[in-house]
Order: C-alpha cells, then sequence, then structure tokens
C-alpha cells in the first residue's frame, strides 16, 4: 500500500503526528506540503484574536521551535520540528503542493500509484478529482467528534462553548468539509486547567496520531467501518470571532 501525507508546515503539533506516522509505516511514499497558516499575513489576525500576552508567548514558543528545526539538521533530536523536518529525517520524499486541486499535481499523484491519501489539517479543500485518485480513499484527522464542531479550530471553540469533553475523528472525506464516513473516533475529556494550546497536544496530537495509525491499519487489512455522521448534531464554525474570544476569556480559558 503507497500511503501519501497531505498537511501544511506547522512547528508545534503536526510534526509529532508525522513523526508517529513515519515511525509506524514503512509505506508512507511522500509528504505534501500546503501554505497553510505559518505565513506572514496571517500575523495581524492571530494578535487580534489571541491578544498580546498569548500572542507574545506563542510566538517566543515559535521561535524556539524554529531555532530547532535549524538545530536538527546538524543534531540529532528526540522528536521533529517542521513537518519538512520530520520527511528528512525518515528519508522520505517531501515537496511543496501551492494547489491541490492542480491537475498537475493530480496527475503526478496518480503517477505516484498513491493506494491511500492521508490529510492532516489540509489547509485546502479537495475536490472530486484529487479525492477519486487513491484506490482506498482519502482520510481525514480532525480534532472533535464529528459531526459537532467541524471546520476550523475546533479545541477553541469547544472550550469557548464550555464543553466537558472532546475527541478525535478519523473519517473518510467527500467533497464537503470534515464530512464523509466515519472509521474511528475516541473521546478525550477537557481538564480544568486547559488551554487551547494544551487541549490541542492531549487530543489531536497525544490521542489523534494513534488513532490516525490504528485507522490505516484498518484500511490497509480491509477491516475498516464506515459509520455514517448523524448530520442531526452537525455544527460548524470558523476562525474566532471577538464573541468568540470573549466567551473563551469568560470561562478563563486562555490561548496558551
Amino acid at each position: 500500500m503507497n500511503v501519501y501525507i497531505l498537511t501544511q508546515e506547522d512547528a508545534f503539533y503536526i510534526p509529532v503526528i508525522v513523526d508517529h506516522l513515519l515511525a509506524e509505516r514503512n509505506d508512507i511514499i511522500g509528504v505534501g506540503i500546503v501554505p497553510g497558516e505559518l505565513r506572514p499575513g496571517n500575523v495581524q489576525r492571530y494578535w487580534r484574536i489571541m491578544g498580546p500576552r498569548d500572542f507574545c508567548l506563542q510566538s517566543l514558543n515559535l521561535v524556539g521551535h524554529k531555532l530547532l528545526a535549524i538545530l536538527s539538521r546538524v543534531v540529532p533530536l528526540p522528536r521533529s520540528y517542521s513537518v519538512a523536518g520530520a520527511a528528512r529525517r525518515a528519508k522520505v520524499p517531501c515537496e511543496v503542493v501551492p494547489k491541490v486541486n492542480d491537475p498537475a499535481y493530480i496527475d503526478h499523484l496518480r503517477s505516484r500509484g498513491v493506494d491511500l491519501l492521508v490529510s492532516i489539517a489540509c489547509p485546502q479543500k479537495l475536490k472530486r478529482e484529487i479525492l477519486a485518485v487513491p484506490r482506498l480513499g482519502c482520510i481525514n484527522l480532525h480534532g472533535s467528534l464529528l459531526p459537532s464542531y467541524q471546520g476550523l479550530l475546533p479545541s477553541f471553540w469547544v472550550l469557548a462553548h464550555g464543553e466537558k469533553e472532546t475527541g478525535v475523528t478519523v473519517h473518510y472525506m467527500d467533497e464537503a468539509i470534515d464530512h464523509g464516513d466515519i472509521i474511528l473516533q475516541e473521546r478525550v475529556p477537557i481538564e480544568p486547567e486547559d488551554t487551547v494550546h494544551s487541549l490541542v497536544h492531549r487530543s489531536k496530537v497525544g490521542v489523534g496520531r494513534h488513532v490516525l495509525a490504528r485507522a490505516i491499519g484498518l484500511i490497509e487489512r480491509g477491516e475498516a467501518s464506515r459509520r455514517p455522521m448523524d448530520q442531526s448534531r452537525a455544527s460548524s464554525f470558523s476562525y474566532p470571532t471577538d464573541e468568540g474570544v470573549r466567551q473563551l476569556r469568560a470561562r478563563g480559558r486562555r490561548f496558551i
């Protein structure tokens, strides 16, 4: 089975997930990095929603991770601090993918014989043509108990809304966002001291990487279940709004 990972560059969360998959499996033939959140144009938006304290703390955290990513090129470290670094340490081909639905890129995946495409926070919507390429389908790891909290930053929204638990979902993908038959889900309790940052680490990273690896194994063995999402429970959210941030702060929660 030929597995291909489609994701975005990240310093905090995704490299740990990719490290785990690359260590667990020897059939990952490539990693595609789509331009996403770590772009200069997003700085003003993050300053607005995070506030000075959390923005500065996360910026310092990012600088530290960037320095460790550079250091990892010359000194072996216990983990990766970038997606490109994770691919490099596992000697897996890595490429930048400006547009996932570009016909030339779709032909490229087809020529490589991709059997399963794995999305981890891919920032672009996959259309019908690319979804049809892998013979075993496309799957996605999402940081909530779908169909609740479809969309962006579910860990922010569950804290803003005062939920007591969240979870992770691995599901087959279709043309709708965070939609398609569920393969595996696992619940994660929300702790009183959780921040957005800590909850992502405990749920999508800490639990999600293992659930994703299990789902790939089930697909490989032909044992993956397909449970349709109950759309009566569906909810969807985008980037944090000013009101959402006020709700988060009112509950004593922070980003960092």
